[in-house]
């Protein structure tokens, strides 16, 4: 067995005839090793699926998943609206059938006789079906949630029964597909007036994440539009947006726009929270 081993050697390793002793000691080496057990053989294969790989120089952690999730690489946070558009353009379609998208309203309201202000909270719950010729389901309410702003405070219903409930987007939709009339209008060519004239398109669960990023592009071109780690706001404007990085989605918007006298001029007069869900469940 060792002539056929040596011949074996001699072809993987061309040795010249004076080098007996190189050839030996590979023999010996080969033989004096000990076949590795399987068990250690799965250490390592367990050890390798938590290591960092690197792949043509990209960095991609390998970690346990569930069986049905997808595999993604992880996303730089945007650090610009322009980024932030491009992490919308690349967002993983849904599979689920609908879009749940929450809205936490806070409006400052007024009546008069005596005069009070007080913001009022409201739940705005949207389910937009993913297909087509579909029922879009909203509901609307307020929740009792009340911070006195001037004036004696008052019962909620003394302001929700005599004012409008807040008006957050434009269009209105029944079925699907549906359609943000305000995503494509032009904005103000004063920059402290653009994010006011987003707002509605900003808002909308109707925009769809394209026209999103086509308005963050626009909103970009001016200078005075600032991003400040996902805060949106423009050089003497009253209108705030919150723009989460990892995902370019907007997360909330504020407002500082008293017009009436009697209510402090730094009121903050709305204050919007937006959170989104994907689920295959609706009211019926």
């Amino acid at each position: 067995m060792r002539d056929v081993l040596d011949d074996d050697l001699a072809e993987l390793y061309p040795v010249r005839a004076t080098d007996d002793v190189r050839l030996a000691r590979l023999r010996e080496q080969l033989f004096a090793e000990k076949p590795r057990s399987r068990s250690r053989r799965w250490v390592g294969i367990a050890a390798a699926a938590v290591a960092v790989v690197m792949i043509t120089g990209l960095v991609v952690l390998l970690r346990p998943v569930s069986r049905d999730a997808p595999a993604t690489l992880p996303v730089k946070p945007a650090a610009s609206l322009q980024e932030a558009a491009t992490l919308l353009e690349v967002a993983r379609q849904p599979t689920a059938k609908y879009q749940r998208i929450t809205y936490r309203i806070w409006q400052v309201m007024g009546v008069g006789d005596p005069y009070a202000s007080s913001a009022i909270e409201f739940e705005y719950v949207v389910w937009l079906p993913t297909a087509a010729d579909e029922m879009v389901v909203i509901y609307r309410r307020a929740t009792g949630g009340q911070r006195p702003v001037a004036g004696a405070r008052r019962p909620v219903e003394d302001f929700t029964n005599y004012s409008r409930n807040p008006s957050l987007w434009e269009s209105f939709c029944a079925s699907t597909p549906c359609k943000e009339e305000t995503a494509g209008q032009p904005l103000s060519t004063e920059p402290a007036r653009r994010l006011d004239d987003a707002a509605a398109a900003m808002l909308s669960p109707f925009t769809t994440n394209e026209e999103k990023a086509a308005l963050y592009r626009r909103l970009a071109e001016s200078p005075q539009v600032r991003w400040d780690d996902g805060k949106v706001s423009a050089d003497g404007g009253t209108t705030m947006f919150t723009v989460d990085p990892a995902t370019g989605q907007v997360t909330g918007m504020e407002q500082h726009k008293a017009t009436d006298p009697r209510m402090p001029s730094d009121t903050m007069t709305t204050s919007v929270t937006v959170t989104t869900e994907w689920t295959d469940q609706r009211p019926s």
